[in-house]
């Protein structure tokens, strides 16, 4: 124990005992009360307490887990959001599918007269010299040039070559919701990424709502009715296309090592970003709040970002209390020692979860009373009494 601390909560000299003066003399001492010894006897528990006996394993271990996820998730992810879509501004426009009110530059090698700037119209059709009305919705580039050598090698040329390009893209408009820094309705031109749309929204948000999740979903309309072939028929046909959501993994995506799931995003697309589920960590610990619920999050991680278990309250007994499926309110008991020991598992963290970290009753008394007897500026000394 520091010296300071032996100062502070050294005993009086009891009947009997002899002080040594400045003269370097002893002296008798008068007999010390027997108040004064429980007060000294409460400090010094409470030094005992306060950290002489060093702390526990297990407060070392979730302090060591708080720092290590110190720094913020959603920054480093929305700077790889940002980082990944530029570089996605970069890609190819194969891929890019045709749809009405693009434009599109139509040269056949060597045939002058035959090449042709058209819009396509709301039926996904151009209309070109000697062949006549040739379907392009939903077709590449590529793909638009195989149909037109296969119909002009067919009747009228002999091995045409002709390129297709798309001199104007139409608006399309996209819908991006969830937790991002700009939430709306967006007008594209031409193809575009999900992390360019994605950055065009303002990236990943922590601030409104909460932060973001692990994932984000992607909502797409599929088979929507035809309706000029509708009102040509003459029929009424409800508008209820069918939709599909792909889920995908954010992380992976920003990551950048599988491009695959860097998606082009079509007209009418909603794309949505879910905000992480909340759950509360109460008790001893030293930041006792909400925090987010992450994809793997485990109990012992939870204790650590609330701060760790706090050395002087807290214990290694955790009480998480819950939800089943049915709605019925479970407690579920662990202990953090046989956590970190690998004696109990580490439970998983579900959304809305509460997890209460125990309170030692000894030690809040004795914390109330180092409280409200405060230990003098000039501590106790030999020589007081």
């Amino acid at each position: 124990m520091p010296n300071r601390l032996i100062k502070a909560f050294a005993f009086p000299a009891s009947a009997g005992q002899k002080a040594r003066g400045r003269d370097g003399l002893t002296s008798p001492q008068p007999a010390a009360s027997s108040g004064w010894s429980s007060v000294a006897l409460i400090f010094i528990g409470l030094g005992l307490l306060a950290g002489c006996g060093g702390p526990s394993q297990q407060v070392l271990t979730a302090q060591a887990l708080s720092q290590m996820q110190a720094p913020n998730p959603n920054k480093e992810l929305q700077h790889q959001l940002m980082l990944q879509a530029t570089k996605a501004s970069l890609a190819s426009y194969r891929d890019y599918q045709v749809g009405p009110e693009d434009q599109l530059a139509i040269a056949i090698f060597g045939q002058d007269k035959l090449n042709r700037e058209l819009r396509v119209n709301g039926q996904g059709e151009i209309t070109m010299p000697l062949v006549g009305v040739v379907k392009v919705a939903g077709l590449t580039s590529q793909e638009i040039e195989k149909r037109l050598v296969e119909l002009y090698d067919a009747r009228f040329l002999v091995n045409p070559q002709i390129t297709v390009g798309v001199k104007e893209f139409r608006h399309q408009r996209v819908g991006v919701t969830g937790a991002v820094e700009k939430p709306g309705s967006y007008e594209i031109i031409g193809p575009r990424t999900l992390l360019e749309v994605l950055s065009l929204a303002g990236g990943v948000s922590s601030k409104t709502g909460g932060p973001a999740g692990d994932v984000v979903n992607v909502i797409r309309h599929q088979n929507a009715p035809d309706l000029a072939k509708t009102m040509k028929a003459g029929g009424v046909q409800p508008f209820a296309p069918k939709t599909e959501t792909m889920v995908i993994d954010l992380r992976r995506l920003v990551s950048g090592q599988e491009p695959q799931l860097n998606i082009t995003v079509r007209n009418g697309d909603v794309i949505h970003v879910p905000f992480a589920g909340t759950a509360y960590v109460l008790g001893g610990v030293r930041k006792p709040g909400n925090i987010a619920v992450k994809e793997n999050l485990t109990v012992s991680q939870a204790v650590a970002m609330a701060g760790g278990v706090d050395p002087i309250l807290g214990t290694n007994n955790i009480t998480v209390m819950r939800f089943d499926e049915q709605g019925r309110p479970i407690s579920i008991n662990t202990n953090l020692n046989s956590i970190i020991a690998r004696n109990d598992p580490d439970l998983p963290v579900k959304d809305n979860d509460v997890i209460v970290v125990k309170e030692s009753e000894l030690k809040k008394v004795l914390f109330v009373i180092r409280t409200l007897l405060p230990i003098p500026s000039g501590g106790y000394s030999m020589g007081a009494f």
